[in-house]
C-alpha cells in the first residue's frame, strides 16, 4: 500500500512538492526556535553564582576624570566607599567595571598557555564578593593585602578553571603577563553568569582585583551596594544625599539590580519572543494552505475515491488513505530537513547548543510537523470518506 501512495504522491508530484517545501521550511524554523527555548528553559535553574536581590547599583558619571595610565579620582571613589558603609542599613559595598544585569560586558579572546580561549573580564574591589554573595571554591577573594604583592591578582571561575588548567591546581597559576605586569590566579569561584538567567553556559569569567591606594590603573565607575532586606526608598532619598555632598560635581545613578533584571530579560528575550511569533504565524498559513490542497486534491479525485468505494472500501479506509498520504509528504520533507540540520554542528552553526537541547530540538519540531499536517488533513479526509459511487458518477 505504501509503494501505490507513494506512485500518487509521485503522480501529483508538482502540487506536493509546494507542500513539501512549505513543510522543510517549517521544520527548519520549528527546530531553531524550539532548540533556543528547549536551551532558555535549561540554563533558566542554572545557579547564577551570586544573588542580585537587594543590591544597588550608583553609575558615577565622571566627566572630565577619564583615567589614562593613572587615575586621580581613586581618592575620591575610596572616600566614596568609606562614606556608604557608615549607614547602618548598608551590609557591603564596593567597586565593579560591569556588574550583572547592566547591559555592559568586557570580553574577548585571550591567548594564554598557547591556548586561545573567550574570556569574560571584570574589574572589582575588595569586597565585591561580600556584595554579591559569591562563594570562593578554592584560594581566596581580593584583600588590602593584595597591595604588597608583585603581581596583579586574579579570581576566576570553575568553567575558566577546568579550560585552562585541566587537571592542575589553578592556584598560583600564570593568568597572563606582559612586559610589565604579572597576572595570576589566587582564587577560583563557581560559574558566573554575568547576564543572569539568560546567560550562555562556559562564560569563562576572570576578575582582577582594582586597588584604590595606588593610582596607576583604571578605577570601576559603578558602585554596588547590599542593602538590608527591606530597606525601602526614604534611605534611597537619604543615600543619594550623601553622595551629592561627597561628589556635588559628579551626575550620578542610583538603580536596584532587580529592575535591571526584569529590563534585561525583558531585552534578551525579545529575539525568542518574536521568532516565535513568526514561527506561530508561518505554522498557521502551512496549515491553511495545507487544508486548501488537501481539499481542491479530494474534490479532483472525485472519481478515484468513488471508484474505490465502489469496489469494497469503506469509509473510512479512504479517511486514512489520505491522511497516510500526507504524512508520506509530510515524511519527504522531513527527511531533507532532517539531512540539513544534522549537517549545522558540522558547520559551527548552532554549536552552543547540547545534544540534549539538539536533540529535543529535533523531537519537538517532528512533533509540531506531524500535528500540523495531520490535523490540516482531518477535515478533507472526512470529506472524502463521505464520497458515494453516484457522485463519481454525476462528476464532471
Amino acid at each position: 500500500m505504501i509503494r501505490h501512495l507513494l506512485k500518487l504522491i509521485w503522480n501529483r508530484k508538482r502540487a506536493n512538492a509546494l507542500v513539501m517545501m512549505e513543510i522543510f521550511f517549517s521544520f527548519l524554523v520549528l527546530f531553531a526556535v524550539l532548540s533556543f527555548a528547549f536551551s532558555a528553559i535549561g540554563r533558566w535553574n542554572d545557579p547564577l553564582g551570586y544573588d542580585w536581590h537587594d543590591v544597588w547599583i550608583v553609575q558615577l558619571n565622571v566627566a572630565g576624570h577619564e583615567p589614562g595610565e593613572t587615575d586621580e579620582f581613586k581618592p575620591t571613589l575610596d572616600r566614596l566607599l568609606r562614606e556608604t558603609k557608615t549607614f547602618s542599613e548598608i551590609e557591603a559595598v564596593s567597586l565593579a567595571d560591569t556588574p550583572p544585569y547592566n547591559m555592559s560586558t568586557n570580553s574577548g579572546t585571550w591567548m594564554i598557555g598557547g591556548k586561545k580561549i573567550r574570556i569574560t573580564r571584570d574589574d572589582a574591589t575588595d569586597g565585591y564578593a561580600d556584595v554579591m554573595r559569591m562563594r570562593v571554591l578554592r584560594g581566596r577573594w581580593f584583600s588590602r593585602e593584595d597591595d604588597a604583592l608583585n603581581f596583579v591578582p586574579v579570581v576566576i571561575d570553575s568553567d575558566l578553571a577546568g579550560t585552562l588548567y585541566a587537571g592542575k591546581d589553578p592556584l598560583g597559576q600564570k593568568f597572563d603577563s606582559d612586559e610589565s605586569t604579572e597576572w595570576r590566579v589566587v582564587g577560583v569561584i563557581p560559574p558566573y553568569r554575568k547576564d543572569g538567567e539568560t546567560s550562555a553556559r562556559g562564560m569563562n569569567m576572570a576578575f582582577t582585583r582594582v586597588s584604590l591606594v595606588s593610582p596607576k590603573g583604571r578605577a570601576p565607575r559603578n558602585m554596588v551596594i547590599r542593602v538590608k532586606p527591606g530597606t525601602g526608598a526614604a534611605f534611597e532619598e537619604k543615600l543619594v544625599r550623601r553622595l551629592h555632598d561627597v561628589v556635588p560635581d559628579v551626575p550620578f545613578t542610583l538603580t536596584r539590580m532587580d529592575r535591571l533584571r526584569g529590563l534585561s530579560l525583558r531585552l534578551h528575550l525579545v529575539p525568542l519572543i518574536l521568532s516565535s511569533i513568526v514561527a506561530f504565524f508561518l505554522m498557521s498559513m502551512v496549515a491553511l494552505g495545507l487544508t486548501g490542497v488537501l481539499w481542491q486534491s479530494v474534490t479532483r479525485r472525485t472519481r478515484e475515491l468513488g471508484l474505490r468505494r465502489a469496489v469494497g472500501a469503506s469509509g473510512s479506509g479512504v479517511r486514512n488513505q489520505v491522511l497516510i498520504e500526507v504524512a508520506l509528504i509530510a515524511t519527504l520533507a522531513v527527511i531533507v530537513g532532517l539531512v540539513v540540520i544534522l549537517q549545522l554542528p558540522l558547520l559551527g552553526i548552532f554549536s552552543a547548543l547540547t545534544p540534549l537541547v539538539y536533540t529535543l530540538g529535533i523531537i519537538g519540531a517532528l512533533a509540531a510537523i506531524y500535528a500540523i499536517t495531520l490535523v490540516s488533513a482531518l477535515y478533507p479526509s472526512w470529506l472524502a470518506s463521505r464520497l458515494t459511487p453516484a457522485e463519481a458518477l454525476r462528476y464532471e
